[in-house]
């Protein structure tokens, strides 16, 4: 089993922030230029026991992935975990924590297992867990991006 841990500071509420970084409808552009994401089956509601389908495409191949939310404390904690999909197991966990009123600490927890034995864990050393790492790291970036421009838009 291989474990990844991110941390990142967005300059947001906590509520707008867990907002933004889960739900579903937002993916997309938070990955975007890295992975491209069409949500297969939008209007499903965010809540405990939802599964969500998205078609991934990454390096020119497209994989369709299901996820199934595991737990929600509305604005402090999210868990997801994949159902079918890329990895032999994939559970993600996304921590909210308010720094002050217009700043979100945001702790991320990937545990996940690469299919393909010995392969999958040589790829995995090689090219995965960095990967993953980047593309939290991405998302980050852009929630980062969301909230300054949501701020700057407001003060115009």
């Amino acid at each position: 089993m291989a474990h990844l841990q991110c941390a990142g500071v967005v300059p947001g509420p906590r509520f707008d922030v867990y907002e933004y970084m889960t739900s579903p409808a937002n993916l997309a552009e938070q990955l975007k230029g890295h992975v491209e994401v069409i949500w297969q089956n939008p209007g499903i509601d965010l809540k405990t026991g939802s599964e969500f389908v998205f078609s991934m495409s990454r390096f020119g191949v497209e994989q369709p992935i299901r996820f199934a939310v595991d737990r929600m404390i509305l604005g402090s904690q999210f868990t997801y975990r994949q159902i079918s999909g890329v990895y032999a197991r994939f559970i993600h966990t996304m921590k909210f924590e308010e720094q002050n009123p217009n700043e979100t600490l945001v702790t991320d927890w990937v545990d996940y297992d690469m299919p393909f034995g010995l392969f999958g864990r040589l790829a995995d050393d090689f090219f995965v867990h960095k990967d993953l790492r980047k593309l939290l790291e991405v998302r980050f970036d852009r929630a980062r991006e969301h909230f300054e421009q949501r701020s700057a838009n407001a003060s115009v």
